[in-house]
């Protein structure tokens, strides 16, 4: 008894070997029939064949799938880095439709003038009150002097103020030192429209008791200012106050320009602006 159990590892050895090789034998190609003996130890080897098959398929397909994750993830990493791109490239693709839009806009505004108007840009703004002053990138020796109107298609901006040879200061329509003739184009009625200093709004105030004047209505340039040409828009009139009595007494203006956002300007000389 004792000599068995301390010879068991190496019978369990030999017992190994000779399974490993009978299934060697009995697993080998070559002949067409079994013999009785090979046909039980097939059949009783049977169970040990599916669980090594079963365990061999679960170990494959969990491999599989620690590969296809890892595949997965790094297209996932290339899809989302093609949608930034894609991002990029739309949103490029829009400023360039947004800019082509303005040049459109801004060349047939030019070419309506039989003046050519001196084109410029922005290149800075009052630090301490966005909407009181401007400087452009032209000047004097571009012929622009104090006093000529600034404006863009959509409307009127403002006119300049102070002039070097290459940049021109320019007081915006907002400002609170600014006012100018204008009329309601709806019946043609005589107003003056001033600066607020208070953001983007205008204040307008009748020139004539009796006035026609609704929310809504569109207020043009008039040329008897003598700053801007007849019929330019203004903006339109978004409130009105007609004080305690009835009686109209001012009107708030939204310029059609958003001179917070507005890049580029169409300076307009004095003799362009004067009464025709």
């Amino acid at each position: 008894m004792r000599w068995i159990t301390a010879r068991w590892p190496a019978l369990a050895s030999i017992i190994a070997a000779f399974l490993v090789i009978g299934l060697i034998y009995v697993t080998a190609e070559g002949r067409p029939e079994l013999t009785y003996v090979e046909g039980k130890v097939r059949d009783g080897l049977a169970p040990l064949y599916g669980a090594v098959s079963g365990a061999t398929g679960f170990f494959r397909h969990w491999v599989e799938v620690i590969r296809n994750y890892s595949r997965l993830e790094q297209e996932n990493a290339e899809l989302w880095q093609e949608i930034d791109r894609l991002k990029r490239e739309l949103a490029a693709l829009e400023q360039l439709r947004e800019e082509n839009a303005r040049l459109r806009e801004d060349l047939g505004f030019y070419r309506a003038n039989p003046v050519p108007p001196v084109a410029a840009e922005i290149i800075a703004r009052s630090p301490s009150n966005w909407f009181d002053k401007i400087v452009i990138n032209r000047g004097t020796s571009h012929g622009l002097e104090p006093g000529d109107a600034v404006v863009t298609p959509a409307g009127v901006v403002g006119r300049i103020y102070t002039t070097t040879e290459h940049t021109a200061e320019v007081m915006l329509i907002v400002d609170d030192r600014s006012a100018f003739g204008a009329a309601v184009l709806r019946s043609g009625a005589p107003v003056l429209v001033e600066g607020t200093g208070q953001g983007n709004s205008l204040r307008l105030k009748p020139l004539i008791k009796e006035i026609d004047i609704e929310i809504g209505d569109e207020i043009v340039t008039s040329s008897m200012s003598g700053v801007f040409p007849d019929g330019l828009p203004v903006g339109k009139v978004v409130d009105i106050d007609r004080g305690e009595y009835g009686l109209l007494l001012t009107a708030e203006i939204s310029p059609h320009v958003d001179l917070a956002r507005v890049q580029r300007v169409f300076v307009l000389k004095r003799d362009q602006a004067a009464p025709q």
